[in-house]
């Protein structure tokens, strides 16, 4: 039944390999979002593997961030009666895994960061705190910077991230409130499959590495690792897509971990284009506002 499923989605099957559970398509991401087509490219290059419920294009790459859970293309190209159908007809083990890659969404009363009255006191120290850390109107309006006054990120600025297809992938909550226990929250997604700021991502261009989302809004082409630590998703991907250099910029107390993820990515078709910068004691790259000067770039021999 879910093969007969997945035809009505995406179309008759170019292969199918009933043993394996192994069944392919034309790309749906490729023929319509990528080169803007009327109608599937006809190549079959959307291979999807209905035992273990993953897929993967070799064509553009898409895979909900390389291990991407099948729930999450029926959710996007799915009609509604399939999708009915395919919450009756999975497997109760993969109902529990598709949980993670339902969509997200941004708090009830988000608003963009630049909209509310001054005279509003959470919202005066909203922008007052924003105006101290150094963002401007052109930074909240380019990443969708906002805030929420209720709820679970109540008096918290929300820096949100977008997948390559601008769908929400990923935010983070900062509390502007310097007596708050918890200064970070995050929702209930697994950020190890998350590409911040993937939306933003210029591949032909040299892309920053560095550790927040606040770190982000600094640094041009950046992605933030949310951490110190590089998921395989992003490795897998930088290796994939980078064609300049990589620059990682990570805090002046992860200088270790800077050391790690250089050795990490400097091999391969990557070779001879990572670099990384080791910022002042007691910096990060926000509390510079992005400036990286000179004799930031440390040479590191293998």
């Amino acid at each position: 039944m879910l093969v007969e499923l997945l035809e009505g989605v995406f179309g008759k099957y170019k292969l199918h390999y009933p043993s394996k559970g192994q069944i392919s398509f034309d790309c749906p991401v490729c023929s319509y979002d990528i080169k803007g087509l009327d109608k599937l490219d006809g190549k079959g290059n959307l291979e999807i593997n209905y035992a273990e419920h993953v897929f993967k294009c070799w064509a553009c790459g898409e895979t909900n961030n390389t291990r991407g859970h099948l729930g999450y293309l029926i959710d996007r190209y799915a009609k509604k009666k399939d999708k009915e159908l395919y919450e009756l007809i999975r497997p109760e083990e993969f109902k529990r895994i598709d949980k993670s890659y339902q969509p997200l969404r941004l708090p009830k009363d988000f608003k963009l960061a630049t909209d509310g009255s001054i005279y509003h006191i959470p919202f005066r120290e909203m922008r007052n705190y924003l105006k101290k850390r150094g963002v401007t109107d052109e930074m909240i309006a380019k990443h969708n910077i906002g805030y929420s006054l209720d709820g679970d990120y109540a008096f918290r600025i929300i820096i949100p991230s977008y997948d390559i297809n601008g769908k929400l992938n990923y935010y983070t909550g900062r509390s502007w409130n310097p007596n708050t226990k918890s200064k970070y929250k995050n929702p209930e997604a697994e950020k190890q499959i998350v590409i911040f700021n993937e939306s933003l991502i210029d591949w032909e261009q040299d892309i920053h590495i560095c550790e927040g989302p606040f770190d982000s809004l600094f640094l041009p082409n950046s992605i933030a690792l949310l951490g110190k630590k590089m998921s395989d998703v992003l490795f897998e991907t930088l290796y994939e897509k980078a064609k300049k250099d990589i620059i990682i910029v990570l805090d002046s107390d992860a200088w270790e971990d800077s050391k790690k993820l250089y050795f990490k990515l400097s091999g391969g078709r990557l070779y001879g284009r990572i670099k990384v910068v080791k910022l002042p004691d007691g910096k990060d790259i926000a509390d510079l506002k992005g400036e990286i000067l000179p004799e930031y770039f440390i040479q590191l021999e293998k």
